[in-house]
């Protein structure tokens, strides 16, 4: 062997040690993220006050229905102007209603060391939700299976990009429906300890999600902390049907917190204008956190909204559209005039393949949501084909993007200022710092190092089997499914799970066992 082909394998063996290495570290699951930017904002102070007012005008004088009748009751006992199921509110009285709401509040674990803060200055990251499909570790796009549920509960478990599980992440299809949820919840109680999404649909729905919380955390415990987000999902334009307020209901009586957001197609449910769109969307999402106020005065909750636009060629929603992020930013500003935390949707894509596409789209979502400064980034693994799948070489690379979003957003640190600058007096003019003190010192923490983005020469990625990104996301997750371990659960808690299932089962549907 020649001494360029011995240096050549040194070489080789120090980087395969290297990246041993790095493997081995386990990185730590993101805390609470606080921002340290200053958010963009696109209308000036007035424009935003016009806004606000035109929406106040849609809710007197157009309405809004809800149509409930324990919500129907509730709004005309307040003192509402109620028609049938129209409801007509008045500024005061929806303003007086939101300022009872809590600026900030805590979503806890089963592991007592995650305490996450959601509030107007911070970022929490959300797993998707719903997609009936899956695309494979095999990178096969098929049916979601309750196997499939479990698969990304797992993934979720294991990295460390994402603070909240998603729960409904994917649809076990191969569950019957009405006993889906059932099997829902109870994956997210023991695949994960994270606190996670429960099901909204109903009242009964609902009310197994929080009795199935409760064997795992405790009644006690829940009766002041939170551990469970209800997703109360609004029927654009300006409806609120009784599905969701009754699930709604059930989740803040329980003090557990509630996104609500209103489903935005823009032009299509919503007037073709960036501003009138988000004055009606606006004037539900308001709506709606008034109603919870009403319901639970002091309730935990979110300002939510789904927002794309719409194709006027095929019909089919669109994401990473400019139209949207203004719609993102716009939204931000109003959250933060009512002091409500805010959610954007993170990862959005419409491609149909984990291709460019996926990434341009989804880059734009974050950093339009960064920028706005949204304080829960729903969305934020795995989605494509508007929704329909959940990729699983997605959601492994977009838990990564998780965390170098999470270091942009909190901002610059002067913590090693001076420090570094003795490293410039040391080196001088033409010098380099890859062997200085401060660099051995500081390097993993400096900057960030991802590991699913390639920088390797063409020649060493060639060696290394010419894998694309997909292709590397993909082994990265087969990897940690098969090194996953269960986080610990009381065998007692377990348990008593499988009977609630069981019990809950047979009460709801016998015929299909």
């Amino acid at each position: 062997m020649s001494q360029v082909e011995i240096s050549s394998t040194r070489r080789r063996r120090g980087r395969a040690s290297l990246m041993a290495a790095r493997e081995a570290e386990k990185t730590p699951r993101l805390s609470t993220i606080k921002y340290a930017l200053s958010p963009v904002e696109v209308v000036s102070a007035d424009q935003l006050e016009r806004i606000h007012q035109a929406s106040m005008a849609i809710l007197r004088d157009v309405g809004i229905d809800f149509r409930d009748e324990t919500a129907i009751r509730q709004w005309r006992e307040a003192g509402a102007d109620v028609r049938g199921h129209r409801v007509h509110l008045e500024e005061d009285m929806v303003m007086d209603l939101i300022a009872k709401a809590p600026r900030s509040f805590e979503l806890r674990s089963r592991d007592p060391e995650q305490r996450i803060t959601v509030s107007p200055e911070t970022l929490t990251f959300g797993t998707m939700q719903g997609a009936p499909n899956v695309r494979d570790v095999d990178g096969v796009r098929r049916a979601s299976t309750m196997e499939d549920l479990r698969d990304v509960n797992r993934l979720t478990q294991m990295l460390p990009g994402f603070h909240v599980a998603g729960g409904f992440t994917c649809e076990p299809t191969d569950i019957a429906v009405p006993w889906r949820h059932l099997h829902i919840n109870r994956s997210s109680l023991v695949e994960t300890n994270l606190p996670y999404f429960g099901l909204t649909t109903g009242q009964e729905r609902a009310e197994d999600s929080i009795a199935m919380a409760r064997i795992a955390y405790g009644e006690d415990f829940m009766k002041s902390n939170a551990v469970i987000i209800g997703q109360i999902s609004g029927n654009s334009p300006l409806v609120w049907d009784a599905t969701m307020l009754e699930g709604l209901r059930v989740y803040a009586e329980a003090n557990q917190a509630v996104l609500l957001s209103p489903f935005i197609l823009g032009a299509a449910n919503t007037p073709a204008d960036v501003a009138a769109t988000v004055a009606q969307l606006n004037a539900e999402a308001v709506a709606g956190l008034a109603y919870t106020q009403l319901t639970a005065p002091g309730a935990k909750m979110i300002y939510g909204q789904y927002s794309v636009s719409v194709s006027m060629r095929s019909g089919a929603p669109m994401s990473g559209m400019p139209e949207v992020s203004l719609v993102n930013v716009l939204v931000g500003q109003l959250a933060r005039r009512y002091g409500i935390p805010w959610r954007t949707t993170a990862s959005q894509s419409s491609a149909k393949t984990f291709d460019p596409q996926s990434g341009y789209e989804s880059a734009i979502a974050y950093m339009s949501g960064a920028t706005a400064k949204s304080n829960l980034f729903l969305h934020a693994g795995g989605w494509d084909e508007a929704g329909l799948v959940c990729c699983l070489a997605k959601f492994v690379a977009d838990a990564e993007q998780n965390l170098l979003i999470a270091k942009y957003a909190e901002g610059i640190s002067f913590d090693h200022f001076d420090e570094a600058l003795e490293a410039v007096r040391r080196i001088g003019p033409g010098g380099h710092y890859l062997g200085d003190s401060f660099t051995l010192k500081r390097f993993k923490d400096a900057f960030i190092s991802p590991e699913m983005l390639d920088y390797l020469s063409y020649e060493q990625w060639k060696a290394q089997g010419s894998k694309d990104m997909a292709q590397r996301c993909r082994e990265k997750a087969k990897m940690l499914l098969s090194s996953y371990e269960a986080p610990l659960i009381d065998a007692a808690v377990r348990e008593e799970l499988d009977a609630f299932v069981a019990k809950r089962q047979e009460q709801i549907s016998p015929s299909l066992a």
